[in-house]
């Protein structure tokens, strides 16, 4: 793990932060990069990255999912759904698929819109899969609206990615997708800005946690109409 790196993170987040914040982060980012063997720390405000698509300026800045939530919202799936396709929206450096792998997932997705990003999350779906063989990993670099939503992906991960512009246009994919393929269809929704267009579509939030204010997670969920 590269310490210069913890300090870069730890310093963004006391600036855009606090300091507990902070602290608390930067030690889930040492056992969380420790127990899971990748690399997936680093900032990145997007203004020098080559992206897929037209949709760059309605992005957020790159910054990797708390483990500490993470690990939180993959306990409560784990005990209520059951593990079939999960999708990351704005992947990254596939910090979210490498937890998913853990936690039993055997088809997980990834879809990002930079190519260095996608390549950094390749090599980590790598060392996951040493551990997880049948695991299913594919990384999609694309545009988030783009991606053509698979009959057996059913969990779909945000991580506040895009603003509501993109939101609307991926939340309308997977509605689609599930009028053309009734399923089960499971939100996680980390830093939830745009949670209103989930519920004005008719799901459910069956699960929230924040803690220190910003660390904020919602599950939603919306049944198969059949």
């Amino acid at each position: 793990m590269q310490i210069n790196g913890l300090l870069k993170y730890f310093l963004f987040l006391r600036s855009h932060w606090n300091l507990r914040l902070a602290l608390f982060t930067i030690v889930h980012e040492i056992k969380g990069e420790n127990k899971y063997g990748i690399n997936t720390l680093g900032v990145n405000d997007l203004k020098n990255t080559i992206v897929k698509g037209d949709h760059k300026k309605h992005a957020y800045i790159y910054q990797p999912a708390s483990y500490f939530l993470l690990q939180k919202s993959f306990n409560f799936l784990s005990d209520h759904f059951n593990k079939e396709g999960f999708v990351d929206f704005g992947c990254g450096k596939g910090r979210a698929l490498a937890v998913a792998a853990f936690y039993g997932f055997k088809k997980i997705t990834g879809v990002d819109f930079s190519e260095d990003f996608c390549l950094a999350a390749t090599q980590n779906n790598h060392i996951v899969k040493e551990h997880f063989p049948e695991t299913r990993f594919q990384i999609h670099c694309m545009d988030a609206t783009d991606y053509l939503i698979q009959r057996d992906d059913t969990v779909f991960f945000f991580f506040n990615p895009f603003d509501d512009v993109v939101m609307l246009k991926v939340a309308k994919n997977i509605l689609a997708s599930q009028k053309e393929f009734p399923r089960e269809i499971v939100i996680v929704y980390f830093n939830p800005l745009f949670l209103e267009i989930f519920l004005a579509a008719g799901f459910e939030e069956v699960y929230s946690f924040c803690k220190l204010e910003y660390l904020e997670v919602s599950i939603l969920v919306k049944p198969s109409e059949i």
